[in-house]
């Protein structure tokens, strides 16, 4: 009796467990499956995730492609679709259904591959708030007026009516209310509404708000691409405040020639950096920032025959492109652009991934005697394999600085 009972319950047990690992299993494969596919030229044949996967158009239920990995000698049909868009069945093994993704059918694209370090200066979309503060009025008591009020990342775009888009005309503007209440008005996560506060007269005989501002910001990265018609990316993550870490919503931007004239070496556990002199002049101007996106920032150059080398006009590969096999990246380290060996160990196909898709290992000689590996300003390093430009350098480890992450090069083609 005592037998049976555990009998059934270990079939009872196993059953749950078959049923738990199936459950965790399809719900990895979903993720592992894109959600969006660009086929160059209708060519079903490059669908090949290395997964047991089938992909069927959604209308007819016809077979396109097998993608598993365990196929043997089977042989791809040819498998061609018309341009525009179209909408395929994933299937496990053929049978189950995983997930329906959006296939793109587009003709093969080229860019101009880069890798050379820019400087980068944005202005503000509004007067940036980083923090609130207290100081000491005339009458030797402490104040705090914004505290409370105002937040950190909080964009401060007009004053009693008046647009202020510089700190300079936030501080005049809160001069000249001469000691009366203020309207402010904030943008906070796309919202906009105003503010009531009153300032309060310090120890200097100025009016204030208690509040810390920016309004611009500059550093150094790498320009990844610059298309035919002249539009550019690069970083591939956008600009954030040092301060607040978030993304910076920006009115307008440049871009400048600058000059690597340090290096810090990466650590465990301290990412480096590469230390640049940013070229201001007028005859180093490059050209416009327009979008300062998670996928980077893109605008348009101006000056792209100086910094657009013929040899390196590359074709754009998709995310099925890409192997666990080795690649080179493109940058400027020590005063001209070369190319570095690394490995790609790892592409996550989620697109919860964002500009992480891509794991990679340095494994150059040369650029890890001179870096460490990947170091702060080389964000934006185009990632070439097979003759085709995949990605954009985007992250190093914290923990090791011979690792890094990648975006797709469609993610930041598609803007």
């Amino acid at each position: 009796m005592i037998y049976k009972k555990m009998q059934r319950r270990a079939i009872l047990f196993f059953w749950f467990a078959l049923f738990v690992w199936g459950f965790f299993a399809y719900a990895l494969l979903y993720q592992m499956i894109p959600d969006r596919l660009y086929l160059q030229n209708g060519d079903l044949t490059t669908l090949n995730f290395h997964m047991p996967v089938e992909f069927e158009t959604r209308e007819d239920g016809s077979r396109l492609i097998d993608t598993s990995a365990y196929v043997g000698d089977y042989t791809v049909p040819e498998a061609q679709v018309d341009m525009g868009s179209i909408e395929l069945s994933a299937k496990l093994f053929g049978i189950i259904p995983i997930k329906s993704i959006q296939a793109d059918v587009v003709s093969p694209a080229q860019v101009y591959v880069s890798g050379e370090s820019i400087g980068i200066y944005v202005e503000t979309d509004g007067v940036m708030v980083i923090g609130t503060g207290n100081f000491e009025g005339t009458d030797h008591l402490v104040y705090a007026p914004a505290q409370n009020v105002l937040k950190s990342g909080d964009y401060i775009c007009g004053v009693n009516g008046v647009t202020v888009e510089t700190k300079e005309e936030l501080v005049h503007a809160v001069e000249d209310c001469g000691g009366g209440q203020v309207i402010l008005t904030i943008r906070r996560n796309g919202e906009v509404f105003d503010l009531y506060m009153q300032p309060v007269l310090a120890k200097d005989n100025t009016y204030k708000l208690g509040v810390w501002v920016r309004d611009d910001l500059a550093g150094i990265g790498t320009l990844t691409y610059i298309s035919q018609d002249g539009k550019f990316g690069a970083l591939g993550h956008s600009v954030t405040d040092m301060d607040t870490g978030s993304t910076l919503e920006i009115s307008e931007g440049r871009l400048y020639d600058s000059q690597v004239v340090g290096i810090v070496k990466g650590e465990t556990g301290k990412p480096g950096e590469l230390s640049g002199v940013i070229c201001y002049e007028e005859q180093y101007y490059l050209g416009t920032v327009e979008d300062n996106l998670t996928q980077g920032i893109f605008g348009h150059v101006e000056n792209a025959g100086r910094i657009i080398a013929e040899d390196r006009l590359y074709e754009v590969g998709y995310k099925q492109d890409i192997e666990i096999a080795p690649a080179t990246i493109l940058c400027d380290v020590n005063g001209e652009i070369q190319s570095y060996d690394i490995k790609i160990t790892e592409v996550d196909y989620n697109e919860d991934k964002g500009n992480k898709s891509i794991l990679f290992e340095v494994t150059d000689p040369e650029l890890l005697d001179c870096t460490g590996g990947i170091v702060q300003g080389m964000s934006g390093s185009p990632i070439l394999q097979n003759g085709k430009v995949i990605g954009a350098v985007t992250h190093v480890f914290v923990q090791d600085a011979q690792k890094g992450y990648g975006i797709f090069i469609e993610q930041m083609l598609q803007h």
